[in-house]
């Protein structure tokens, strides 16, 4: 709906907390931990009859776009809409999936939520392996990769973002753009 509303061409994750300096065609803004862009290229509705304006008093655009501030940079968590909630915290599968993606077999990563009656949602991680043959892959494999990755969580990840669970799949459901379909 925003479209690309800025570029950072520095090589860094993120982007630099110096883009919300008022000035230039596009201006940003952090409300709630979600960015705001105002454009004159930002939509102001969705087609159809009687949507709403997407735009704010100030004529910004909630992008949807989680983000979080870490030593002068804004890092991208993930869709505010995709929000796991574990017992009151709140988890972004795209932290999550990050991390399971940099192990060298995994080809890539869907994490979502599992109800669960306790904590209200768990984490779980349905992950495609690199050349994956079920015929050929021995249980073995399998469980030595999902300890990997669940090592790797563990060293980086917050303990209630850690998959409770890791599930060898074959496949991922693909949309037309090439990303993964989340479903709720």
């Amino acid at each position: 709906m925003a479209g690309v509303a800025f570029a950072v061409n520095d090589g860094l994750e993120g982007f630099p907390a110096s883009l919300l300096d008022p000035g230039g065609d596009v201006k940003l803004k952090i409300e709630h931990g979600s960015l705001h862009v105002c454009s004159t290229g930002a939509a102001v509705r969705y087609l159809g009859d009687g949507s709403s304006d997407l735009r704010d008093q100030q004529n910004f655009v909630d992008t949807g776009d989680a983000v979080e501030l870490r030593d002068g940079r804004y890092y991208f968590l993930g869709r505010m809409s995709g929000v796991i909630n574990v017992g009151g915290l709140k988890v972004h599968p795209e932290e999550v999936e990050t991390v399971i993606n940099r192990h060298p077999k995994v080809k890539m990563s869907l994490v979502r939520a599992k109800k669960n009656p306790i904590m209200g949602s768990i984490v779980v991680a349905d992950i495609v392996l690199k050349k994956y043959d079920r015929q050929q892959s021995t249980v073995d494999e399998e469980v030595v990769i999902k300890s990997e990755i669940l090592k790797m969580c563990r060293a980086t990840l917050t303990t209630y973002k850690i998959p409770v669970a890791v599930n060898v799949v074959p496949a991922l459901p693909i949309g037309a753009t090439g990303k993964v379909i989340r479903r709720d």
